[in-house]
């Protein structure tokens, strides 16, 4: 249960109930009419953004990450050079167009390069969807056509390709099969139309942008995230690890549902020398459970030494930063990034001028949230730090709960954050509750306005 009383004692109260796995309390909402109004606020521009809390772990230098970023196409390049084969077979495994064809059979659809450009009409820049990515239309089916380069492709890329075909949930992009052509890979998925959630959030002018100002909807958008993300972590056979989640990665449909987008891309290029799915073929149930629950023993979820460290700076957790170390956790801490920016509506990373200051100040969530919760007054401090966008419009003790579940996952060790299913258990929790919330303010509303009138 929530309480109002001293931020310390609230706080720890708070840890002890999220520590335990037997927690299935719901949120009790004391006072039906209190909002986001009604307490000091803090100025937005006193936060501070520095590390609250030493780790065994130092990043690298910047500079020396492989930071992937949506790659736009130089219009001096022809369309051919840029995405075409070269050839149809693969030369980094013999496999042909022909014989791929049949193994791609069982739950996976093959495409022929021609295929593929005549459902993006010859990778048109009127189907450009962003980056990479085409719309497309096969067989009367809208489609996207992401172009990814092959790092390595043998016999485990098909299976890869089998394997991701036959997830099923309903808040992930379903990907239909494929086309593997010289060193690119045409990868082609459901069509979802709508923007994605960093558009909804930051680019008024973004095609796909809608105005997300409702608590309710932002909460269910994060909650149907976090069950997406606990399908793949210990629904999906094998267990997946998304390593690139963030808020681009999440797109909205027209009613405003999410789906993660680019699962298992990564291993369908081949990228990953080694990678959950692989040590968990070979481990013990004891051993499976405990990876899946982000502790292996004894075995190291790293990825080969000669495989760049790829990601987005302000998702990546501190240890896939070091050493590549990918486990579910990894998620869990780009998850808990997203859920910052949908309680505040601010970037991951921002980077501003202060005013009378040359140079520019780096203000990362992942920092501002720490900054937040050793406050003596932290309620405080969240009530002032929800996207003014919500107005009053949001319960302060369903909004102090979820800042703590964000907090929670951002944890600088990896052994600190929760496995994705107690994520997804709260946020449920908070989503009942804000709803119950919602309901009482209405009727309240209702009675009021039969007594004014009446």
């Amino acid at each position: 249960m929530l309480e109002s009383f001293g931020g310390t004692i609230l706080t720890k109260k708070l840890e002890m109930e999220f520590a335990s796995e037997h927690y299935s309390g719901m949120l009790r909402i004391r006072h039906a009419h209190e909002a986001g109004s009604g307490t000091p606020s803090l100025a937005r521009s006193q936060e501070r953004t520095v590390r609250v809390r030493s780790t065994s772990w130092k990043a690298p230098d910047e500079s020396s990450l492989d930071l992937s970023t949506n790659c736009t196409i130089s219009q001096s390049l022809s369309k051919e050079s840029k995405y075409s084969r070269a050839s149809d077979t693969s030369s980094g495994s013999g496999i042909s167009s022909a014989s791929l064809k049949g193994l791609l059979s069982d739950g996976a659809q093959f495409f022929t390069y021609k295929d593929i450009l005549k459902a993006t009409e010859n990778f048109s820049s009127v189907r450009q969807l962003g980056g990479r990515s085409f719309r497309g239309t096969i067989a009367g089916k809208n489609v996207a056509v992401v172009v990814e380069k092959r790092i390595c492709v043998d016999v485990d890329f098909v299976a890869e390709v089998k394997g991701i075909c036959n997830l099923h949930h309903s808040n992930l992009i379903r990907l239909i099969g494929g086309c593997m052509s010289g060193d690119q890979l045409y990868l082609v998925y459901d069509h979802i139309s709508g923007g994605n959630l960093r558009q909804c959030l930051h680019s008024v002018n973004a095609p796909g942008f809608t105005t997300l100002n409702s608590w309710k909807v932002r909460l269910r958008i994060a909650l149907d995230v976090a069950k997406g993300l606990e399908y793949l972590h210990e629904h999906a056979s094998p267990p997946f690890v998304h390593k690139d989640i963030k808020s681009t990665r999440i797109i909205l449909d027209n009613d405003l549902h999410p789906r993660i987008s680019s699962v298992g891309v990564s291993r369908v290029r081949g990228e990953a020398a080694v990678e959950l799915g692989t040590l968990l073929n070979a481990a013990s149930g004891d051993e499976q459970q405990k990876m899946i629950l982000g502790r292996p023993s004894g075995r190291s979820l790293r990825r080969s030494r000669s495989i760049k460290i790829r990601g987005t700076h302000g998702y990546m957790a501190p240890e896939y930063t070091l050493s590549g170390e990918v486990t579910p956790k990894l998620a869990v801490y780009a998850f808990g990034v997203v859920l910052l920016e949908l309680l505040s509506g601010e970037e991951a990373v921002k980077m501003q001028h202060n005013p009378g200051e040359s140079i520019m100040k780096k203000t990362v969530l992942s920092d501002v949230i720490a900054v937040i919760f050793l406050d003596s007054e932290p309620r405080a401090r969240v009530r002032a730090w929800i996207d003014p966008q919500l107005g009053d419009s949001f319960p302060l003790d369903c909004a102090f709960r979820a800042a703590f579940v964000a907090r929670k996952c951002v944890e600088a060790n990896p052994h600190d954050r929760p496995p994705m299913r107690k994520v997804a258990l709260s946020l449920e929790q908070i989503y009942t509750a804000s709803k119950e919330w919602e309901e009482n303010m209405l009727a309240s509303k209702s009675l009021m306005t039969s007594a004014l009138t009446g």
